[in-house]
């Protein structure tokens, strides 16, 4: 059963104005081919992809992960999709219905949901927040914040705004209460601040403009029409049965410790409530890649994907892992680089225990997920290793990992170092 997460309780506890529709239309029909329940392509068929199995095997084998699940679409088609590792220390291995939290992967659910809404006519980018949720205020200067600028991190406030009193278990709707009196960074829909209490703000404006809890539209909506058969929403589909990944946090080289699943990022489930399978997220990126029309329509996708504000910062990060990146900026619920002018769409995620990574090269029908249930350097060098692997037209900076067969007799593929840790409640 799906849970009702804390937004729908925080209908009661913010407000919401009245005539709201009775339902959201109904659900589509699967589409045939991303209805990939089974079945496991053999990595032997492309080197590429053996290479990459081969190095995902190794990193586990060194203590790198305690368990990590991949799955790489190549040219339209599914090349990979497997686990590697253990769930928990003394638990079985990962496999790829393994399900992980998928942490801050979470908000292109929502961003992507809200465009069948807008797609929908039941609320528009351009909808004030306070139009919907009546007894919201962010202060004065942010009166005119819209759903859009939600969606694309431009409220206007510091970035990940009172993320430390998530944390600390203080209830979101008490914390949206306090956001008025954070100072003005800038002009709401002017510049860019990373949020997760703000950003999951969407999700009572949906359900107060469908009248349907925002985990059961997520489960109507995308889940059950892509055949996402594991997802789910809040803790308990997280723990709906014994193959699910337990949290762990580093303690030395190769070395792990579990620790217990944190909940308070479940409270904000447009920016992090989200849990899946590997299988699941296949079927995510496909459906992300345009091959699932029925479900997410061309015009919803190139909405989301498009880029609607500069990121200095990553932009700053990015430059030392590839070469000729040219602009870093944020969609809805997306981030989109341009490198050497090809557009990779993407996103991570961490929340304590987990560090997951989605990214797309819609020109190339081509992308890759990663789902790890603990962090370390290692993880950084995955998406480079890919991109460089299997996308013409990039070339990253960094480690050369051996063992990866060369795209052309003059490059092979590397990875970047990184000494960042993820942000809590992911970036």
């Amino acid at each position: 059963m799906i849970a009702r997460s804390l937004a729908c309780a925080s209908l009661l506890a913010i407000g919401v104005a009245a005539g709201a529709p009775a339902h959201a239309g109904p659900a589509e029909q699967p589409p045939r081919l991303v209805a990939l329940d089974s079945g496991q392509p053999d990595p032997a068929t492309d080197a590429r992809v053996a290479a990459f199995d081969r190095f995902l095997r190794e990193k586990v084998a060194e203590g790198d992960f305690p368990g990590i699940a991949v799955a790489i679409v190549d040219n339209g088609r599914l090349s990979l999709v497997k686990g590697y590792g253990r769930r928990s220390l003394n638990g079985g291995k990962v496999d790829d219905q393994t399900i992980f939290r998928l942490a801050s992967l979470s908000k292109a659910f929502a961003s992507s949901l809200t465009g069948l809404m807008v797609k929908e006519q039941y609320v528009d980018w351009s909808t004030p927040v306070r139009q919907v949720l009546p007894k919201v205020s962010l202060g004065p200067a942010r009166n005119n914040v819209t759903v859009g600028d939600l969606l694309s991190h431009r409220v206007g406030l510091p970035p990940n705004a009172y993320d430390d009193l998530l944390e600390a278990g203080v209830p979101p709707a008490e914390i949206v209460s306090r956001l008025s009196k954070l100072p003005l960074s800038c002009p709401p829909g002017s510049c860019y601040g990373y949020q997760n209490v703000a950003f999951s703000l969407v999700a009572p404006i949906l359900e107060a403009r469908t009248g349907v809890p925002y985990p059961e539209l997520v489960q109507r909506r995308i889940f059950t029409p892509l055949h996402m058969n594991r997802a789910s929403i809040g803790m308990s589909g997280l723990k709906r049965d014994d193959n699910w990944a337990h949290p762990h946090v580093r303690i030395g080289p190769g070395r792990w410790r579990e620790v217990t699943v944190k909940e308070p990022y479940y409270g904000v489930p447009a920016a992090a409530g989200v849990n899946a399978s590997v299988r699941d997220m296949a079927k995510w990126l496909m459906a992300q890649l345009g091959m699932a029309p029925n479900v997410l329509p061309k015009d919803v996708l190139e909405t989301v994907h498009k880029p609607r504000v500069n990121t200095p910062k990553e932009l700053y990060r990015g430059r030392p892992r590839y070469e000729r990146l040219k602009s870093a900026r944020y969609g809805y619920g997306w981030r989109i680089y341009d490198i050497n002018d090809v557009e990779v769409v993407w996103h991570a995620g961490s929340v304590q225990g987990y560090i997951t990574q989605i990214a797309l090269v819609p020109g190339q029908k081509s992308g890759v997920v990663f789902l790890a249930n603990g962090y370390s350097q290692a993880f950084s060098t995955l998406l480079p290793a890919y991109l460089e692997t299997f996308i013409d037209g990039i070339k990253t900076r960094g480690l050369v990992l051996n063992g990866f067969p060369e795209k052309s007799p003059s490059r092979s593929a590397v990875a970047s170092r990184s000494n960042e840790a993820p942000a809590a409640g992911g970036e």
